[in-house]
């Protein structure tokens, strides 16, 4: 019963949706267990100026791939979907990232 009332989840929404927090959280983290003494507006300047938003960016969706194994295990193919295309996106807006600066 409790199965079939969480299966409404199963949809390619909570996938995009959970591909999207999950860096975010991640992305929090990182800053309030390393750089916690720099204000976070500071921090995020810096590192548009140290053009390491590609770095940030990929650690930030690594934890997108444990939530595609958990949906993918528990069977909820539609939401694995969504975080997949989510990370697919991502993972491109890195590349666009890397080349548009390399190029500047």
């Amino acid at each position: 019963m409790k199965m079939n009332s969480l299966q409404k989840f199963n949809t390619l929404a909570t996938g995009i949706i959970a591909g999207v927090v999950v860096p975010v959280i991640v992305y929090f983290i990182l800053y309030y267990s390393k750089i916690q003494q720099v204000k976070f507006t500071l921090f995020s300047d810096s590192l548009v100026i140290g053009n390491i938003i590609p770095v940030i960016i990929s650690h930030c969706i690594l934890p997108n791939l444990l939530l595609f194994f958990i949906f993918n295990g528990i069977n909820w193919l539609q939401a694995a979907k969504g975080v997949l295309g989510t990370t697919v996106v991502l993972t491109i807006l890195i590349f666009a990232i890397k080349l548009i600066f390399s190029v500047i």
